[in-house]
């Protein structure tokens, strides 16, 4: 990932059916403990180029939060187009039915989450 987009990125997600098409949902590494979304502006972004370039998908979130997430917290359904799932520190449970383009907040008050799973079709 470019310096500008974050310096760690745990979770990860590659697309099921392009191999060409990833997210990540990045966080500040150098002095913030734990990681947390960078500047506190929380976003998934996207490479369809296999990681030549990045695109910021932050519609829905909040404009500042400090989320962390752990690296086996995010998957993808499957579904064309492809739905996404994020699970936070905070027990929060985020998911976008467009590939990214919108996140919705779908549960909320949870343990710290862990993992993230979804059944397959």
């Amino acid at each position: 990932m470019p310096a500008n987009v974050g310096d760690i990125g745990f979770v990860i997600e590659t697309h099921p059916k392009n191999a060409d098409v990833a997210w990540v949902f990045p966080m500040d590494g150098t002095d913030v403990w734990p990681r947390t979304s960078p500047d506190g502006k929380a976003a998934v972004y996207v490479t369809r180029d296999k990681g030549g370039s990045w695109t910021r998908q932050a519609k829905g979130f909040p404009e500042r939060a400090w989320f962390t997430v752990k690296r086996q917290a995010m998957a993808t359904d499957g579904h064309d187009p492809l739905g996404l799932y994020l699970g936070m520190t905070s027990g929060e449970v985020w998911s976008s039915i467009d590939e990214g383009e919108h996140w919705q907040q779908i549960a909320a008050h949870l343990p710290e989450i862990y993992a993230v799973e979804t059944a397959p079709l």
